[in-house]
Formats: C-alpha cells, sequence, structure tokens
C-alpha cells in the first residue's frame, strides 16, 4: 500500500511538472513565444546578434517578423564549425545539459539544450497525445521498441531509468539488435502487459509485424501505434495496421527540435507551432504551397540556451492544408519525406538495426563524417571523413570488437579514409547502408 501511495504521489507530479507549459500549449500563442525568443537571441547569442541585427529582424527593442525570412538558413555545419556563438552567454542561470545529434542524413553536432526546451518536448507530448488522440500517455500502460536503456558497463538500466518506467507505465525492449528469440520475447511482452500504447522506430514496429505474420502469431491489439524516428512508408503502414489490427499514427521530430508534427486520426500531421515554427522551402527558399515539397526549415521556440533559428532539419515534407477535419487549430503537413535507416541481416536470420553503427560512431570527436557498410554477412566497410587526419587505433578497435559482438566474431571490417562521404541521388547522407536484402 506505502509503496503504491509513492508511485501515485510521484506520478502526480511528474505529470504537474510541465501543466503550465501544457496551457500555454493549448493557447497556441506562436508569434508571441517567436518574438520573445529573438529578442532573447538578439540580446545573448553572439551569432544571432549579428544576424538579427543586419537583417533588421531586431531593431531599438522591436521584432520585424516580415525580415525573418532575410535570414540564414542554419546548418549542422554552421554550427560545427562556431559552436561557441550559438550558445546564449546566460545560460548558467539554467539547468542545461549535451545532446548530441547526427540522424541519417548528417555529420553530428553537440547541442546544449536546457530544462524548459525538455518541459515543453512533454507538453507536446502531452498536448498530442491528450487533445489529439484521446489519450492520457503519461500514466497509460506503454510497450516501446526503442534502443538499449542499460548502462554499457552493468548491462542494466541506470536507476533514474528504471525509476521513471515504472512511474510512467513504460516498457522498453531494446530492438537495435533482434534475433527470431528476441521477437518471441516482445510478442510474449506485449500480450502480457496488454498496452494501451505501442511506440517504436518505424523499421522496428514493421520487422516485428513481419515476424508475428510469417510465424502465424497472434498478437495484442493496443488502442494506438505511435511510428518514430523513421520515414513511415505506406507498405509499412499497412502491415503494421494489419498486425496490430489498429490505427498507426506517425509523431515526426528530431533530437535537435523535440516534437515537430503528430498525425491525427484523417491521416495529416498537424505542426506543433507552439514548440517549434516551421518552414517548409523550395529550391529558391520561398515557401511552398499546398500539396508541394520543400525543406523543412524549424526555429526552436523554447531553448534559450542554445535557440536555432531557420534551423534546416534535413528532411523533406509535403504541405498539407490549414485546416483538416478533426478540428484541431493547428496547419498541416501531408507527409515526411526522409530519415530512413537500414537493418543489417545476418546469415541466421537475425537483424540487426542500422542505428546500432550509428552510436557506435557519432559520439568520436576524431571523426567528421561516416558511413557503415555492409557488402555481405560478414564484410564491413567503414567510410569515415577524419577531423584532424588522425585516426585513433583504440577507438577503431573497440568499433571493430562491437561490431564483432552482434554480426559474428569472424566478421571483417575494413576502414577507408575518404574526403568526403557519397551521398545518394536525393542528397540525402545514410550512415548506416546494407547491400544485402532483409529476408
Amino acid at each position: 500500500m506505502f509503496k503504491k501511495l509513492v508511485l501515485r504521489f510521484s506520478m502526480n507530479l511528474s505529470q504537474t511538472s510541465f501543466e503550465r507549459e501544457y496551457k500555454e500549449a493549448r493557447r497556441l500563442d506562436t508569434v508571441s513565444a517567436l518574438r520573445t525568443l529573438l529578442i532573447h537571441a538578439y540580446d545573448n547569442v553572439p551569432y544571432y546578434q549579428n544576424v538579427l541585427g543586419r537583417t533588421n529582424v531586431v531593431k531599438n527593442g522591436k521584432v520585424n517578423l516580415a525580415n525573418l525570412d532575410q535570414v540564414t538558413i542554419l546548418t549542422k555545419q554552421m554550427i560545427r564549425r562556431q559552436t561557441s556563438k550559438f550558445i546564449s552567454r546566460d545560460c548558467e542561470k539554467r539547468k542545461w545539459f549535451y545532446n548530441t545529434s547526427a540522424g541519417s542524413t548528417g555529420e553530428p553536432i553537440k547541442l546544449i539544450q536546457d530544462r524548459l526546451s525538455h518541459k515543453w518536448a512533454h507538453a507536446t507530448t502531452k498536448f498530442y497525445y491528450r487533445d489529439m488522440l484521446g489519450i492520457e500517455e503519461t500514466s497509460a500502460r506503454k510497450v516501446l521498441l526503442w534502443g538499449p536503456r542499460r548502462n554499457s558497463s552493468s548491462g542494466r538500466a541506470h536507476f533514474g531509468n528504471r525509476v521513471t518506467d515504472t512511474l510512467t507505465n513504460t516498457i522498453y525492449v531494446d530492438t537495435f539488435c533482434i534475433s527470431e528469440a528476441d521477437m518471441r520475447r516482445f510478442v510474449r511482452i506485449i500480450n502480457s502487459y496488454k498496452p494501451e500504447i505501442i511506440r517504436g522506430y518505424a523499421g522496428s514496429l514493421y520487422e516485428l509485424c513481419r515476424f508475428v505474420e510469417r510465424k502465424g502469431l497472434s498478437i495484442f491489439s493496443p488502442k494506438i501505434v505511435v511510428s518514430t524516428a523513421e520515414t513511415l512508408h505506406n507498405v509499412m503502414r499497412e502491415k503494421i495496421e494489419n498486425v496490430f489490427g489498429t490505427k498507426v499514427f506517425n509523431f515526426y521530430g528530431s533530437r535537435e527540435t523535440h516534437g515537430i508534427a503528430g498525425e491525427c486520426r484523417y491521416g495529416l500531421l498537424h505542426i506543433f507551432l507552439f514548440n517549434n515554427y516551421l518552414e517548409v522551402l523550395n529550391e529558391n527558399n520561398q515557401r511552398c504551397q499546398e500539396g508541394a515539397s520543400g525543406r523543412v526549415i524549424a526555429t526552436t521556440l523554447h531553448n534559450l540556451s542554445m535557440p536555432l533559428i531557420r534551423y534546416d532539419v534535413g528532411d523533406m515534407a509535403i504541405v498539407g492544408p490549414e485546416k483538416c477535419k478533426c478540428g484541431t487549430a493547428l496547419p498541416t503537413l501531408r507527409k515526411i519525406i526522409g530519415r530512413q535507416i537500414d537493418y543489417f541481416p545476418k546469415e541466421d536470420g537475425s537483424i540487426v538495426y542500422g542505428g546500432y553503427f550509428i552510436e557506435l560512431m557519432w559520439a568520436k570527436d576524431w571523426i567528421k563524417a561516416f558511413k557503415v557498410i555492409q557488402e555481405d554477412y560478414k564484410e564491413f566497410r567503414i567510410l569515415v571523413v577524419l577531423r584532424d587526419r588522425i585516426l585513433d587505433e583504440h577507438d577503431r578497435r573497440d568499433i571493430e570488437e562491437r561490431i564483432r559482438f552482434v554480426m559474428g566474431r569472424d566478421c571483417r571490417v575494413k576502414w577507408e579514409v575518404v574526403d568526403q562521404i557519397p551521398k545518394t541521388k536525393s542528397g540525402k547522407h545514410l550512415h548506416a547502408q546494407s547491400l544485402l536484402r532483409v529476408p
């Protein structure tokens, strides 16, 4: 009984810690938040003091939003070259931490994010589930098909993560390396726990459903399935919905920006304008009209420690109508184009999630850019652009060991130092790619 009271009290705290941000989100006061951010960036951030002043976006303490489109579009390369100039001079007044971002389309960058931005991230999630999908996400039973939550040395999840998972009724399953035994265990967990929400990487959800269908298994049908982190292709959506017997909703965000848009029951993705100010631009940097596709450009409204203004997320999107039949007062996107991370097949029929290899590489300071390629079951080639023309031998051996740990002890890894990483025809940079077809 005492334990239940403690858990209930802690749950109430976790639910109310971002209640103010949630209420503000429902007001949808984007313009006010954008003006506040721009004035703060002009006053405190060296890079924007120059840019916003030169373009007269901020002048004499006043904001001219009509000039915002004159601000140079921000890229990862620009941040990487002069990171310190993007950090607010007053960031020490806030609780902040580092976050590394790379995704599947660019080189890694190290960002500073603060507690306020994460409160808004939680508020955005709450708005999406409660106001758009009609479900209390924090208290609902959830199974997440995600990456590892364990400490690399102990093999167990961090204590804080275990407490949070307990308080929020969340079970994480690690889908970075998947065997048939793992798939069967995931099915048992879902059938036993009977979650209201199943959320995960699009590829992880798809592969699990393919397995369930191939083996003729039955699996519990949750209230909703939410796909995130990767492109949800139509064939994937159809398979997931058929196997789980429920609708799949697409949630779009990134490490740099947190929640950007969420799909409603009518199939449109509503832009969370209270969390990010969003633009979709064509090749001439003009705003796209409904039905046209362009680059996703986001301005983070609440990360005052390191604002990102007109930041190129690295994805493409198709603009949707301003209004939707669902009644949500947010403009829409029809579709997100981008971000697909390959799975790497093994000879025994199991598969390894491509994100596993990305995580091995992206936090290494000596690596400027990379691409891990599976050429055969036991043949790997790593293309790497060095930051200072020095390949760290200790890290190299550690990376090879970790690849062999999941792909087989007799796996061969060949490194190739290059000047640049070749991109796809669409201009994307895939960090992890298998040349083999997943069976």
